[in-house]
C-alpha cells in the first residue's frame, strides 16, 4: 500500500580534453522525482484517529518517525501535550528504527564492494530483534492520540541483541569503540586506520578496502549544512507556500543538507567541511555506534530520552533514519483541516541540493567505477530511499 515513490538519478559521463596531452572526464547528473509530494492533503477531513491509523500506512518506510511526528504536531496544535515518560518512548521507538535502517544499508551494501556476501543471518537478527524491541514498548499504545505509557523493563534482550550487534560491526562495546576511534569527540585517524586493518568484521575490512582507493575522498560538496531555522519563519513557508516550499525546500534562495550527517553539524555550517565519501562511510559508523549508546542510556540506565519540540503551535519535528521530519498541522475539534509534511529528502535530492552537487563531484575512470561510488553516495545521504539509477557515456 506504500506510495513512497522514487528518485530517477541519470548521470552523465564524458570524455573532455584538458590538455594537449591529457583527456578528463566530465559528471553530470540530474534528478526526477516521483515521490507522492501532495500526499498529506489526502488526511484533510479526516478524523485524528484515521489520520494516525492510515499514515503510517503510506508512508511505511520510517512509519514510526512519520507517526511521532504526526502525534506532536497534532498534541501541539491541540494544546494537549503528552507526559515525558510517554516522549521517550516514542524516542526510543524512532532510534530504533534509525538505528535499523542505517544497520541493515551497512550490512547489505558494503559486503559487494569488497566481494563478500552479506551475513544473511546477522540481517535477520536484527530486523528481528529490533521489531521484538519496538513491540516490547507497546506501540500501539505509545502512538496513541491522549495515551500514556507504561512501565517496563527489558534491559535482558536489549544487552543481549546489542552486544551482538556491537561485536558484529565494531567487534567491541559500541562506546569503547566510540572512545577509541573519537578521541575528546574527534576522529583519530590512526586509529580508524588500525582498527580497520585488523579485519576482524566486515565493516572494517570495508573501511580497510576504502581506504586504499584513490577516490575514497570523491563526492565532497560546497553544500552547507542547514542553519538554524526559527519556527515562526518556517511556519509562514509551509502554510503560504506548501507545495513549492516542501517540492523544493530551499532558504533565502540558497540549497543545504538536512541529512542524518546534518545532526553531526548542526552547531558549525562549516563550508569547508569533509563531506566526501570516506567521511561519510565512518560517519556512518559513529551513528551505529551513537544509537547503540543512547538506547542503552534508555534500556539499560532508564534515562528519558530528550526530544525537540516546537513553541508554534501545530509545529513538530523528529530526527529520523534520513533527516529532520517535520510536520505541521491544523487541527478543528476531532478533524484535520490541513496537513504538510516537509521530508528531509527533498532538501537533499533538490535538483541543486547536496546530491546533485556530490554526484557531480565524483572521480571515475569506468561507468562501473562511477556507479559504484554513486551507489555508496546516495545511500549515505540517505539510506531509505527508493531509486532508479542510469548511467550514460
Amino acid at each position: 500500500m506504500s506510495i513512497a515513490g522514487e528518485l530517477k538519478i541519470n548521470i552523465s559521463f564524458t570524455d573532455i580534453q584538458t590538455s594537449k596531452q591529457a583527456n578528463g572526464k566530465q559528471i553530470s547528473s540530474q534528478i526526477e522525482s516521483t515521490r507522492p509530494l501532495q500526499a498529506a492533503r489526502l488526511f484533510k477531513g479526516k478524523s485524528i484517529s484515521q489520520t494516525l491509523t492510515t499514515l503510517p500506512l503510506l508512508f511505511n518506510i520510517c512509519s514510526k518517525a512519520q507517526t511521532v511526528t504526526a502525534l506532536r504536531a497534532i498534541e501541539s496544535a491541540t494544546q494537549s501535550p503528552t507526559d515525558e515518560q510517554t516522549e521517550s518512548y516514542r524516542e526510543a521507538l524512532i532510534t530504533l528504527e534509525n538505528l535499523r535502517e542505517q544497520t541493515l544499508r551497512v550490512l547489505m551494501d558494503w559486503p559487494s564492494c569488497i566481494k563478500e556476501e552479506a551475513e544473511n543471518q546477522l540481517l535477520a537478527l536484527v530486523t528481528l530483534g529490533i521489531n521484538q524491541l519496538m513491540q516490547s514498548l507497546n506501540p500501539s499504545t505509545v502512538l496513541s492520540y491522549n495515551s500514556k505509557a507504561l512501565r517496563f523493563s527489558n534491559q535482558p534482550q536489549w544487552k543481549s541483541f546489542s552486544h551482538t550487534l556491537s561485536q558484529a560491526i565494531f567487534a567491541s562495546d559500541a562506546q569503547i569503540w566510540l572512545d577509541n576511534i573519537f578521541l575528546n569527540g574527534q576522529l583519530s585517524q590512526d586509529e580508524i586506520i588500525n582498527w580497520a586493518s585488523k579485519q576482524h568484521t566486515q565493516t572494517a575490512r570495508f573501511i580497510h578496502w576504502l581506504n586504499q582507493k584513490e577516490w575514497k575522498h570523491a563526492g565532497k560538496s560546497s553544500i552547507g549544512h542547514i542553519p538554524k531555522i526559527n519556527d515562526k519563519d518556517l511556519l509562514i513557508l509551509l502554510s503560504k507556500d506548501e507545495l513549492t516550499f516542501t517540492s523544493k525546500p530551499s532558504w533565502n534562495n540558497q540549497c543545504y543538507e538536512l541529512s542524518w550527517f546534518s545532526r553531526k553539524h548542526l552547531s558549525n555550517n562549516d563550508q569547508e567541511i569533509d563531506n566526501g565519501i570516506y567521511t561519510r562511510m565512518v560517519a556512518r559508523l559513529k551513528e551505529i555506534a551513537d544509537l547503540i549508546t543512547r538506547l542503552d542510556h534508555f534500556f539499560i540506565h532508564n534515562i528519558k530520552l530528550e526530544t525537540r519540540k516546537s513553541l508554534v503551535s501545530g509545529i513538530a519535528h523528529s530526527e529520523a533514519a534520513r533527516g529532520r521530519l517535520t510536520h505541521y498541522v491544523e487541527v478543528k475539534g476531532d478533524t484535520i483541516n490541513k496537513l504538510v509534511i516537509l521530508a528531509p529528502t527533498e532538501w537533499n535530492f533538490h535538483p541543486n541540493g547536496v546530491a546533485v552537487d556530490s554526484l557531480n563531484r565524483l572521480q571515475a575512470d569506468s561507468s562501473s567505477e562511477l556507479r559504484q561510488q554513486a551507489e555508496l553516495l546516495i545511500h549515505a545521504i540517505d539510506p531509505c530511499i527508493g531509486y532508479q539509477l542510469q548511467i550514460s557515456g
